[in-house]
């Protein structure tokens, strides 16, 4: 159980969407952090969704300060961070996979049956199709 208090995320969801942050605890931290970076920008900043889609981190946002890109850079390296953290436990994980289902896992706790992705080769295989 995450022991980060994301109660402003959730007030930050746009009226419509879901107020629910669909990913497991080990990236809770890093959605904070997020937020922490983003308010700093625009303290009116919403939030659409926040998912673990195909084994990464989203973080979907809106602002109306005219600093999306610089934003969006934000929210960019965090996921790249989420890439390597496990969305379980919080610490080192890497992209594993079972029968389809992608998830950032430390191979040591993951659910029997998940193998583990060269995600490099992935990404390069899907470039070149």
């Amino acid at each position: 159980m995450s022991t980060v208090d994301l109660s402003m995320v959730l007030e930050r969801f746009e009226p419509g969407w879901s107020r629910t942050i669909d990913c497991e605890s080990g990236w809770h931290a890093i959605i904070a952090a997020i937020d922490a970076e983003l308010r700093k920008i625009d303290p009116d900043y919403t939030v659409q969704q926040i998912k673990e889609k195909f084994g990464g981190l989203r973080y979907y946002f809106k602002t109306k300060t005219g600093r999306w890109v610089e934003m969006n850079e934000i929210v960019h390296r965090y996921e790249q961070d989420a890439w390597l953290t496990c969305e379980v436990s919080g610490g080192p994980g890497v992209l594993m996979v079972k029968q389809g289902w992608y998830r950032t896992l430390d191979p040591s706790i993951a659910p029997q049956g998940f193998t583990v992705v060269d995600r490099e080769k992935l990404i390069n295989a899907e470039a070149s199709s």
